[in-house]
């Protein structure tokens, strides 16, 4: 997972270097499609846990500003604030005893701020590639397992994520994009319901779509 994480940091500073012509200027978008949590590993004083989940909803809304040509002293490309919300129920909980049924999801609410690096080839097909830092508020929501209450708690953590697509431009001022991120925290802690602590990892993959309008 680590080498997927590094392997976009790289290709997104090689993106940040090529040259594009954009038109400076503000934008607003929405962002919409899947969450993948990966397996999530915990641990507590009884032990290990590794949480399963289904896909979930991902779903975001971007307020942003295009550098255009008028910066050149910070480059070419976007900055942009990201307003996001996911979730994704539980499917299964793994102990040192064997597999067992889960209920509840796990829920997050950020904000990143974004930095987008694009290319536009001759067809006008817009390659981009981004980086995001923030914060991030993870709740593991009603958990429980075969039906007894495990964990019902939320912290908050710093976030980042890293992420792929491709664009195009519909008109003059809306641009359709489809994209990857991978999203990540650093560990929270939670407090299960018999007042101990649940040390916790989240990680995500985003496959998203979204359409922007340019001022």
């Amino acid at each position: 997972m680590r080498k997927k994480f590094q392997y976009l940091l790289v290709t997104t500073f090689l993106v940040l270097g090529f040259s594009t012509s954009a038109a400076a200027g503000f934008y607003i978008g929405l962002q919409g499609g899947a969450g993948i949590v990966s397996d999530a590993t915990g641990s507590d004083a009884d032990g290990s846990v590794n949480f399963t989940y289904d896909a979930g909803y991902d779903g975001s809304i971007l307020l942003g500003y295009n550098l255009g040509e008028e910066h050149p002293s910070i480059g070419k490309g976007r900055v942009e604030l990201e307003f996001n919300t996911a979730s994704n129920d539980l499917s299964g909980a793994e102990f040192v005893e064997g597999n067992f049924g889960a209920g509840g999801s796990v829920e997050r609410t950020s904000i990143m701020v974004n930095t987008i690096g694009e290319y536009t080839t001759q067809s006008g097909i817009i390659i981009y590639a981004l980086l995001g830092l923030g914060w991030a508020e993870i709740s593991l929501d009603n958990v429980s397992v075969l039906g007894e209450p495990f964990v019902d708690d939320n912290n908050s953590q710093l976030a980042y994520q890293a992420g792929l697509g491709i664009g195009w431009k519909l008109s003059d001022h809306f641009i359709f994009d489809i994209g990857y991120r991978y999203y990540g925290t650093t560990d929270p802690e939670f407090t299960k319901q018999d007042g101990t602590n649940l040390d916790y990892e989240y990680a995500s993959h985003r496959i998203l779509a979204g359409l922007r309008l340019d001022f």
